[in-house]
């Protein structure tokens, strides 16, 4: 279901697919195992469970001036962003979420091969529901490429984590409309959610190919040295 007022969209029971041969592929589960049957059951559950969500407004960039970016009225402090931002007049502030009711879910803490695949799951759904934000903010804009800059992803000086708070600010009362809360720390509850401004691009970006962390299981690009320099 999509609610929209005042420039802010809101997605609920955003629809998702869980292929269970192919996740089970990729998180190497034998057939016939008793992590199987604890992975097919734990599918069920999601599926019946899930209520993924998201919400994001849309915005229209003030002013481009150093390293500093103004949206709306709201300042964020970025040498990517700005660069990205220089010659975009609309954007897209975001949160997404698998949602409270996969988080809140009671699992047996102790037992840690749940646990482990309950979070796979969780991420899963997290995954399907930014494909989906993704093509509603491309398709309502007509936009060809959209690409997503997240405060804190693909190391801290790309864009400081801190700028969450300003991001959350900018969006409205992301707590009320999905359920996901900015903690002091700067966690969001529920965790398996993503945010940060999506644009308009020319090029494919993805925050990992500034990031020079090694071994990461959420990559999903290569890095990309040559970019990394060119705004340090």
């Amino acid at each position: 279901m999509v609610e929209r007022e005042k420039n802010v969209s809101v997605l609920k029971g955003i629809p998702f697919e869980i292929n269970e041969a192919s996740l089970g592929e990729s998180l190497r589960i034998r057939a016939g195992s008793e992590e199987e049957a604890a992975f097919k059951e734990l599918v069920e559950k999601a599926r019946e469970t899930a209520n993924p969500k998201a919400i994001y407004r849309t915005c229209f960039v003030d002013s481009v001036n150093g390293d500093e970016v103004t949206i709306d009225g709201v300042r964020f402090e970025s040498r990517l962003l700005s660069k990205k931002l220089h010659s975009v007049g609309r954007v897209f502030p975001f949160v997404i979420t698998s949602g409270r009711e996969l988080y809140e879910y009671p699992l047996d803490r102790a037992d840690f091969l749940k646990i482990f695949l309950w979070d796979s799951l969780l991420e899963h759904v997290l995954h399907e529901a930014a494909g989906f934000m993704r093509r509603e903010i491309s398709r309502n804009n007509l936009i060809e490429n959209l690409v997503w800059m997240s405060p804190g992803s693909g190391d801290a000086e790309i864009w400081p984590l801190q700028q969450q708070k300003e991001l959350f600010s900018l969006i409205g009362n992301v707590k009320d409309e999905i359920g996901v809360e900015l903690k002091e720390s700067l966690l969001m509850i529920p965790t398996k959610s993503i945010s940060g401004i999506a644009f308009r691009s020319e090029k494919d970006y993805r925050s990992c190919m500034v990031c020079r962390r090694v071994n990461c299981h959420y990559r999903s690009a290569p890095y990309d040295e040559k970019l990394r320099n060119s705004f340090e």
